[in-house]
C-alpha cells in the first residue's frame, strides 16, 4: 500500500494539490445543490447506483452480506430490485466495530468519529474521506445561510469530542465568515456559567445546542440577573442532538427572544435534514437517499405516511450504508415549501425506542414535552415524568406547581392520551447536576435522572 511518505512529489507539491482537489469538490457541491426537482432525481438515480456499486466491491460487510445478483439488479436499476437489498442496521454498525464498515485504504480516511454509546451503550464508528468531509460542510455551510451570514456570531455548545457535529458545524459556520465561539459541551473549563459569559462578552448572535441545553443556559442567566431577552444578542437558536417539540420552540422563544430552528443528522451519516428560513426541516437529498419503511414488514411507505426513516448514503466513500434503518420515526413531505427549495419536508417523530405505553395507547417523550412544557408558563422549564399503567406522573419544580399549570397538564395528558395524572415535586438540584455534566443532555435525561418521586392526584 502506497504511503503519503512515499510519494516522490514534495510537501509543496501536495499542498498545492490538495488545494486544487478542494476547489474541484466546492464546484461539485455548487452544481449538485442548484439542480431542481427534475435533476435532482436524475442525479440520484446515478449516485444511488454509484453508492451499491462501490459498497458492495469494497466494503467489507456488504460484500459478504449483499447477494451479487441482488447488487447487480439495484447497479442497473431494475423495477424494485433495491428494495431487495437487505437492511443495515445499528447492530451490525456496532458488531464492525472499529474498521469493519470501511470501504476504501485507510491513508485515505482524514477523520474518525464515534457515536457517544446511545442505543444499545456500544459505540459505533464513522469515517470520512476529504471528499466525504469537506461535501458536507460545504453543503450545510450552504444550507445554514438561509438564516446566517457573516455579520453573526455563533456560540456552539454542542460536543466537539469524537462525535462530528461540534466540528461539522463550527467549519460550515466559519465559510460563511461568521465567528466561531467554542464553547463545547459538558467540559470542567467551560461551565453553564461561563457560557453565559462567554455568550454576554462575544455579542452571540446565534446559539448552537440542544433545545435542553439552551432552556438550561436561560433559567443560569436569570438566576445571575442577567435577561436573555434583553441582556443578551441571541437572535436564533440551532438546535442539533435531540428532537424538539413545539411547545420547547415557544419557551424557547419566550425565554430568549429568539427564534429556534431545528437540524437532523447522526454521526454515521453526518447532517440529514437541516432547516430553511420558513423553519420547515428538509431532507438533505444531495447527500442521502431517503424512504421511510413499516416498522414491522419493513415495506417502503408512501410519502405522507408515517413510518421508520431508512437512509442510504449518496456521497460517503469511507463509509458507505445501504438502507441504514435510524430507528426514527418520521414522515417525508413532497408537496412544495413556500421556500421554494427542491428537498423534500421531514417530519420528525421521536424514536422508536422510545415509544412509551400509556394504558392502551402509545406516545412518546416529545408528545409529554409538548403537553407538559405548553402548560408551564415559568421557568425552570424543565420536568421529570413516568409512567404508572394509565397514569402520568409528573414532577414539577416549585414554580411551576400552581393549580393552574396542573390543571393544564392534565387536561393535555386526558385529551391527548387518555391518561389521568399524578403530580409531585422535582429534585431540582440533582436534575440541574445532570444537565450540567451531560454531553448531549436531552429528554432522555428527564427520567432517567428526575428524582422527587411524584405524589397526589391530578
Amino acid at each position: 500500500m502506497t504511503t503519503l511518505a512515499q510519494r516522490t512529489h514534495d510537501p509543496r507539491s501536495r499542498l498545492r494539490d490538495t488545494l486544487v482537489s478542494r476547489v474541484d469538490i466546492a464546484h461539485k457541491v455548487a452544481a449538485v445543490t442548484s439542480l431542481d426537482r427534475q435533476g435532482l432525481d436524475a442525479w440520484v438515480a446515478e449516485a444511488l447506483a454509484a453508492t451499491v456499486e462501490h459498497a458492495c466491491r469494497n466494503s467489507p460487510f456488504y460484500a459478504g452480506s449483499v447477494p451479487a445478483d441482488v447488487a447487480r439488479a439495484a447497479v442497473q436499476g431494475r423495477p424494485d430490485a433495491f428494495e431487495a437489498l437487505p437492511f443495515t442496521r445499528r447492530e451490525h454498525l456496532s458488531a464492525a466495530y472499529p474498521l469493519g464498515m470501511l470501504a476504501v485504504p485507510r491513508r485515505e480516511v482524514i477523520r474518525f468519529d464515534e457515536s457517544s454509546g446511545t442505543g444499545n451503550g456500544r459505540p459505533i464508528a464513522a469515517f470520512f474521506t476529504m471528499a466525504d468531509w469537506l461535501e458536507n460542510n460545504l453543503t450545510v455551510a450552504g444550507l445554514l445561510s438561509a438564516v446566517l451570514d457573516e455579520r453573526d456570531v455563533a456560540a456552539i455548545a454542542v460536543p466537539y469530542e469524537l462525535a462530528g457535529v461540534g466540528q461539522d458545524l463550527d467549519r460550515a459556520i466559519e465559510i460563511l465568515g461568521c465567528t466561531i465561539v467554542p464553547l463545547g459541551a459538558a467540559s470542567p473549563s467551560c461551565t453553564p456559567d461561563r457560557m453565559v459569559d462567554a455568550l454576554r462578552r462575544s455579542g452571540a448572535t446565534t446559539l448552537v445546542c440542544s433545545g435542553t441545553r439552551a432552556l438550561f443556559l436561560g433559567e443560569i442567566a436569570r438566576r445571575r440577573g442577567i435577561d436573555p431577552r434583553r441582556d443578551l444578542a441571541v437572535s436564533k437558536i440551532l438546535m442539533a442532538g435531540e428532537g424538539a417539540s413545539p411547545a420547547k420552540k415557544r419557551r424557547l422563544g419566550d425565554q430568549w427572544g429568539a427564534v429556534a430552528y431545528s437540524m437532523f443528522g447522526m454521526t454515521e451519516t453526518n447532517t440529514l435534514a437541516m432547516f430553511c428560513r420558513e423553519r420547515e426541516l428538509h431532507l438533505v437529498e444531495t447527500r442521502t437517499f431517503f424512504e421511510v419503511v413499516d416498522p414491522e414488514s419493513g415495506r417502503r411507505l408512501p410519502d405522507g405516511s408515517v413510518g421508520e426513516l431508512a437512509v442510504t448514503t449518496l456521497a460517503s466513500r469511507a463509509m458507505p450504508l445501504l438502507r441504514y434503518r435510524t430507528g426514527d420515526v418520521c414522515r417525508i413531505e413532497a408537496a412544495p415549501c413556500r421556500c421554494g427549495s427542491p428537498l423534500r419536508r421531514l417530519q420528525h417523530r421521536g424514536r422508536i425506542g422510545d415509544r412509551i405505553p400509556v394504558g392502551d395507547r402509545w406516545t412518546s417523550q416529545l408528545e409529554i414535552e409538548d403537553i407538559v412544557l405548553s402548560a408551564m408558563t415559568t421557568g425552570p422549564y424543565y420536568f421529570a415524568f413516568d409512567i404508572d399503567g394509565d397514569v402520568l406522573e409528573i414532577a414539577l419544580p416549585p414554580s411551576s406547581a400552581d393549580e393552574a399549570t396542573r390543571a393544564a397538564i392534565a387536561a393535555g395528558a386526558r385529551d391527548r392520551l387518555g391518561a389521568s395524572t399524578r403530580f409531585g415535586p422535582l429534585d431540582t438540584d440533582r436534575f440541574e447536576t445532570t444537565l450540567r455534566t451531560s454531553a448531549k443532555p436531552t429528554m432522555r435525561n428527564f427520567s432517567a435522572y428526575g428524582g422527587g418521586g411524584a405524589a397526589g392526584e391530578g
